[in-house]
């Protein structure tokens, strides 16, 4: 069973990537590749202490452990090989439980996340033969762990489970949040672990499942034989004990539905919108804003990393230059998430077609729904933390760039949505090629703050407030630009090519 599954996964594979786009599939391996190499480097380039060593080591295999189990969580598990592909076959659930796990081990993503794991090893290569070949036997406990564990985070959280309403969805975002804003720190962090600056975040990486490997090879180097194995086999134990949970969440996983409908009565709630073609869209698009699972963790995930970035240094050494830019960062990850509007939505498109001239206020009925649930709480964390970092002279930067970046997000959304069109999974989760156009438009969002940061860089390096307040001017005319333009421009696509779009999304 576990070869035909395995030859079916690759088939289903091949066709994916045929329908998709190859070299940004080929881009995001590359990327993979480079940060599973630049952890290997830090495995490589250490420090004269051992035990800084395989503090910092341990700490990024947490990211890399973390970000594993956030993926799948948030992906439904194998994007190729779906268990409600298997749930009318007459097989035995528990059999099939056994081998889909064993399939999950051949994943070839798993080589990626073995080469990042490898850096305990290069730690280990200088301490003796006996170390790396406990190096080695961690890495492999380690690798077992990670493809149970995906295997069961990926059943957890599977499709129809309703995952915009429930802890599942906080959890994943609160995560991923987790992984970005560590990796803006991760330097600071490495140097403090390598010196031993932080001995209680050293005990926490290395009792986390991804410090054992570290734990093992230290033991040993300490000739602490029977310590070295306790870490050894800890990974396979737990393992053990996620498997034994895998038949039940398996059996759950096949036999979910999409959960009990609900319908609610609208009729006696006071209108906040114009009873309007544009206001009904914008109705619409906050629901789905609030629940959809892959726009609500977008949202969730900006709001976090926004506070994040900025109150971590603060707490951890005082150093508040971030606050009065946790507002901005915010603008731009939602901005960036918002670049994909119209692929998310799937096949409903055909409802615009079916309606004439409504492409324009689908396009302006989108704009308004993001800036209604962007505007409100950027501006108060704005407030909030630029007035906590005392810092007054930073307050045009963040009122300009905030400002320029609310409107350019909501000029490039609708407009970005049509040009590079990225349909959602078969099981309505965002595949690699979705995840890179995300990744493109930070940086392009980010560049709608240029006209206004120009300015406001002038009156910074001039000392003059007046031409520092001029860039918020600025920043509200270049937002307003792009509210303007691009919402033309993206009406004026979405008419032109509404039915090439909804091709491209039913195919």
């Amino acid at each position: 069973m576990v070869r035909l599954l395995i030859a079916l996964r690759g088939t289903i594979t091949r066709n994916q990537l045929a329908r998709g786009s190859t070299a940004a599939i080929w881009t995001a391996v590359g990327f993979g590749l480079a940060s599973a190499a630049g952890t290997l480097l830090i495995g490589i380039v250490h420090g004269p202490s051992v035990s800084g060593s395989l503090d910092r080591v341990s700490a990024v295999l947490l990211l890399w452990l973390a970000g594993q189990l956030a993926q799948a969580a948030l992906n439904g598990g194998d994007a190729a090989l779906r268990p409600e592909l298997l749930a009318l076959l007459p097989l035995d659930r528990r059999r099939l439980a056994w081998a889909l796990l064993l399939v999950g081990m051949c994943d070839p993503a798993l080589v990626i996340v073995a080469i990042a794991y490898c850096a305990v090893i290069a730690v280990a290569a200088g301490l003796g033969v006996a170390a790396v070949v406990v190096a080695a036997a961690g890495v492999a406990g380690l690798l077992v762990l990670t493809s149970v564990a995906v295997s069961l985070a990926g059943g957890t959280l599977g499709p129809g489970a309703r995952r915009g309403r429930d802890l599942g969805t906080v959890v994943v975002a609160v995560a991923i949040s987790f992984l970005a804003v560590a990796a803006t720190l991760l330097p600071g962090l490495l140097s403090r672990l390598q010196a031993g600056r932080w001995p209680g975040l050293a005990v926490a990486v290395r009792v986390l499942p991804s410090g054992w490997p570290g734990d093992a090879v230290g033991a040993a180097y300490r000739g602490q034989w029977p310590l070295a194995a306790a870490a050894l086999a800890a990974p396979l134990v737990l393992a053990a004990l996620l498997a034994a949970a895998w038949p039940g969440i398996l059996a759950r996983r096949m036999t979910m539905s999409g959960g009990s409908s609900h319908r609610a009565d609208h009729a006696g709630r006071r209108r906040l919108l114009p009873a309007t073609p544009a206001g009904a869209v914008a109705a619409k698009e906050i629901r789905l804003w609030l629940r959809d699972p892959v726009r609500f963790t977008c949202m969730l995930i900006g709001l976090i990393v926004g506070v994040g970035a900025a109150i971590i240094p603060r707490l951890a050494a005082g150093t508040s230059g971030l606050l009065p830019f946790s507002g901005p960062l915010t603008v731009v990850i939602i901005g960036a998430c918002a670049t994909n509007l119209y692929g998310n939505d799937g096949s409903s498109l055909w409802l615009i077609i079916a309606t004439p001239r409504a492409a324009a206020a689908d396009v302006r009925g989108r704009q308004l729904a993001l800036l209604l649930l962007v505007a409100p709480f950027a501006v108060a964390e704005t407030v909030a933390l630029t007035a906590w970092s005392g810092q007054h002279a930073l307050w045009p930067w963040a009122l300009g760039l905030l400002i320029a970046l609310v409107g350019g997000a909501a000029g490039l959304a609708p407009l970005a949505s049509l040009v590079s069109v990225q349909p959602l999974d078969e099981g309505g989760n965002p595949t690699p090629v979705w995840s890179l156009k995300v990744h493109i438009a930070l940086i392009v969002v980010a560049l709608t703050a240029a006209p206004a940061a120009a300015v406001l860089a002038l009156g910074s390096i001039s000392h003059h407030s007046v031409v520092s307040w001029l860039g918020v001017a600025v920043a509200a005319a270049t937002g307003a630009a792009f509210v303007i333009a691009g919402g033309r421009a993206a009406a004026r696509r979405l008419a032109a090519r509404q039915v090439g779009v909804l091709r491209v999304l039913a195919a």
